[in-house]
């Protein structure tokens, strides 16, 4: 067997968050080598993620058109062409792909090794017939789609959310079964190109969501004709030689029956780490329920392997890249460089829903000076002027006005909650959002409004309501 020099770190999965580290490794003077296993990894965030929002780029144009009344404009209906649309999808993507070449990586001084890999102790990983012994090894595996074990739903071929965003067919009633932010978002893009869609969570809808936001969400898609079963739960697939049957049991105790055409399971999915051989790496589960990982950093019981992304629990892409450049730091600068920011859960629908730290929920009594404070769209010129004035966004703060957490619902959350996150790590008070200097008008003035919403809450101190009434009696 050939003997590769110890690298200092070695990344097995070549997808794109395999990649981002790898680079950002290089970048801090290591030496990488990337384990690409022979097959795109599975969710693969940023292409994933960039077919989708080409699909809700179309989408939207589409709904547009459909809407064009609102802003004194004609209702069109656009004539669809699924394979055009994916063939200007496919070029886009073909356009991105020299970015992460092996070409590339290997310019940037990282190497690339393909093949199966696993360990056969705890540090020694076999690929191939090469073995490898770094200084510490980070999984940053894909995660294998979740699913449920609903009778016939084996016969029927059902889309993964990473299959549906190649299909070139039209869904004539599509049925999602899941309730993971891609299914929604997927939901609304396949029902504005034109297809029924019937959404069913497998249980409660978005758990962890402010229910406020929640509630202006699904009357924003039923608008445009989403059905949403929240609390429901698909029990059986029925394949027919023609269309698909499909029996739902809802909340009430009754069972709804539905004809559809193409079914999707979006429920989520965990890294695989059989093949890997667990056993021989020493990876056991901790005590307690935690999994794998013994800290936030991605580390486990063997201290020279750590994971992110799927194999760390991470769905969201944005989530992932943050984590795994923190866990790639600490690896080999002994720390990260900063504290992980607080990290938006988002659900990429139009308008977007995120939430942020703590529930804006339930909060119990608050202390004089802390509570819920909110801005409204339908008080944001720039929402207004674009006909879209639905959605809010509500912060807690505490007593001394530093954020604690936020949820947004409305055009540009997503953006939003990003700065909210940021003003949160750096424990900026409430109050600062007021002095932001933005363009007018401006989507983000919704959230300086919090800012002045705040200040107008809090109590005159004696001092100031002495020296108005002194300005009173003697004029300065």
């Amino acid at each position: 067997m050939a003997e590769l020099p110890r690298p200092d770190l070695c990344i097995v999965g070549a997808g794109a968050l395999g990649i981002d580290l790898a680079q950002h490794a290089s970048r801090l003077g290591a030496e990488v080598l990337l384990v690409d296993r022979g097959h795109s990894e599975p969710g693969d965030g940023p292409e994933n993620a960039l077919r989708l929002a080409r699909l809700q780029a179309v989408a939207a144009q589409v709904e547009a058109q459909r809407q064009g009344a609102r802003l004194g404009l004609p209702n069109t209906e656009a004539k669809i062409n699924f394979r055009a649309i994916q063939e200007r999808v496919d070029a886009l993507v073909t356009e991105i792909a020299p970015a992460t070449s092996e070409d590339r990586l290997a310019a940037l001084g990282i190497q690339v090794l393909r093949g199966e890999p696993r360990f056969t102790d705890t540090q020694t990983l076999l690929i191939g017939e090469t073995q490898v012994k770094a200084g510490t090894t980070i999984l940053a595996l894909g995660p294998m789609p979740t699913v449920p074990p609903i009778p016939g739903l084996d016969q029927i071929g059902a889309f993964t959310p990473e299959s549906i965003l190649t299909s070139t067919r039209k869904l004539s009633h599509l049925l999602v079964i899941g309730g993971d932010p891609s299914a929604f978002a997927l939901a609304q893009v396949f029902s504005r190109l034109g297809s029924d869609v019937t959404l069913v969570p497998q249980g409660p809808a978005l758990p962890g969501f402010d229910p406020e936001a929640v509630a202006i969400l699904f009357q924003l898609l039923a608008a445009e004709g989403i059905t949403v079963l929240d609390g429901g739960a698909v029990s059986a697939i029925q394949p027919r030689s023609q269309g698909i049957g499909a029996i739902v049991d809802l909340p009430s105790g009754e069972q709804k029956p539905l004809d559809i055409s193409h079914v999707l399971v979006a429920m989520g999915g965990t890294a695989d780490l059989a093949p890997l051989d667990r056993v021989a790496a020493r990876l056991r589960p901790q005590r307690g329920g935690a999994g794998l990982l013994t800290d936030e950093l991605g580390q486990t019981g063997n201290r020279r392997i750590r994971l992110v992304g799927a194999a760390a629990g991470i769905d969201q892409w944005q989530h992932a890249q943050r984590h795994g450049r923190a866990v790639v730091e600490s690896v080999l600068l002994g720390a990260p460089r900063s504290k992980i920011a607080p990290q938006p859960r988002l659900v990429l629908t139009d308008p977007p829903l995120a939430q942020i730290g703590r529930s804006t929920n339930n909060t119990g009594k608050p202390k004089p000076g802390s509570g819920i404070f909110r801005a409204s769209f339908a008080e944001n010129h720039a929402a207004l002027a674009a006909g879209r004035g639905q959605g809010l966004v509500k912060v807690l703060a505490g007593a001394d006005g530093t954020i604690q957490g936020a949820s947004l619902v409305g055009p540009g959350a997503s953006d939003m909650a990003a700065v909210l996150g940021l003003a949160m790590q750096q424990g900026l008070n409430l109050a600062k959002l007021a002095e932001l200097s933005l363009p007018h008008p401006s989507l983000m003035t919704t959230i300086s409004d919090l800012g002045v919403n705040y200040l107008a809450s809090r109590p005159v101190s004696p001092w100031t309501a002495r020296r108005r009434a002194l300005r009173r009696i003697i004029p300065l």
